[in-house]
């Protein structure tokens, strides 16, 4: 596998017909997307983004992504509802489910919020197959798009085997700050919570920052939730609220679960666990919620996250996500990478 970078839609052509035992998957602005799918060959893999992560900055021109021996990986388009897909993707798993380094790479259309109903198509796992997904969007644009040759397709699935040490790595820069809220009332398939603590949501929520309903939304970036889960906290981050007070988010939360108030740790510290977690890779792929690129602006720290993934790898790519998947959850504003290191004797 190696990162590989394309300036037009026809370089990208040119490049995929010569090279007709490689599989590529490449990211790209929603428009640059739109007017390169009707050309192209069978073996390219495209995908709207926000933006693009590279070695040196977060871009939004050309196309990036990754290309590899398509003898490695097994391309599955998973069908809308995800479980008429549940045959061809049983298949796929069962020719890969016993090799150590073999995982799944999701890529799901972020707008649809059907995240997790694709990941409980996917029971028949073993919980410990490798998994890690990026739900596609361009934001500015409000739609996505993801293809497979000339192909529309809602979500796709992809089961590697690669003749590598493959290992999957998440990393989120906030931590909990101790305040903790009851999930009373929700309806998960609507992603909205009511109440926390048997008050409405916004109200309960702002009461705990210890500001107003008026300035919450203000606070989103700076103070996500979390739910704590095997001593890991996944980000489950707010999208708006509502005129009831109740709370609309990007990932599903159950009733009768607690939440923590999370706020930003110290990045060096979090951005030397990320490093010392890979090592050393020969390639990382990693996968950034366009929560957390907004924070990284803000705060114009993105310079010390590309110092940081350029010091733990050889090679380095990623695309900004409007969520993420890894280990069955979905959840937001967390980096998710794959990190692949020397190749197995």
């Amino acid at each position: 596998m190696e990162t590989i970078s394309f300036s037009d839609a026809d370089s990208i052509k040119q490049y995929a017909l010569s090279h007709s035992d490689q599989d590529l998957i490449l990211f790209g602005k929603n428009q640059l997307v739109a007017q390169a799918i009707e050309f192209m060959p069978e073996n390219v893999v495209l995908c709207s983004s926000e933006s693009l992560v590279t070695a040196t900055q977060v871009s939004q021109t050309g196309f990036s992504g990754l290309t590899f021996a398509s003898q490695y990986a097994q391309l599955v388009p998973i069908s809308e509802p995800p479980i008429l897909s549940l045959t061809r993707l049983q298949q796929a798993y069962h020719r890969v489910e016993t090799k150590p380094n073999a995982f799944l790479f999701l890529l799901c259309d972020g707008y649809r919020a059907h995240e997790e109903m694709i990941l409980t198509t996917f029971y028949f796992l073993n919980h410990r197959f490798k998994m890690i997904g990026g739900s596609a969007g361009d934001i500015q644009q409000g739609k996505t798009l993801l293809s497979l040759g000339t192909r529309r397709l809602t979500n796709l699935a992809i089961f590697f085997d690669l003749p590598a040490e493959v290992s999957l790595i998440k990393e989120n820069l906030y931590l909990p700050t101790g305040k903790r809220m009851l999930v009373t009332k929700a309806d998960p398939l609507k992603r909205v919570v009511y109440t926390f603590n048997g008050r409405p949501a916004a109200e309960e929520y702002a009461s705990q920052l210890g500001i107003s309903v008026a300035k919450l939304a203000d606070t989103f970036i700076k103070h996500p939730l979390g739910k704590k889960l095997d001593d890991e906290i996944y980000i489950n981050s707010p999208q708006k609220i509502n005129a009831d007070h109740s709370m609309s988010f990007y990932a599903q939360i159950i009733p009768n679960t607690f939440l923590e108030v999370l706020a930003p740790g110290n990045i060096e510290q979090i951005l030397a666990h990320t490093r010392q977690q890979i090592d050393h890779a020969q390639l990382i792929f990693s996968i950034h919620c366009t929560l957390r690129n907004q924070y990284l602006l803000q705060t114009q720290q993105w310079p010390k996250v590309l110092k940081s993934l350029n010091q733990s790898a050889t090679q380095q790519l990623g695309f900004i996500s409007n969520g993420e998947q890894f280990n069955w959850q979905h959840f937001n504003q967390t980096m998710v990478l794959l990190a692949i290191k020397e190749k197995r004797k």
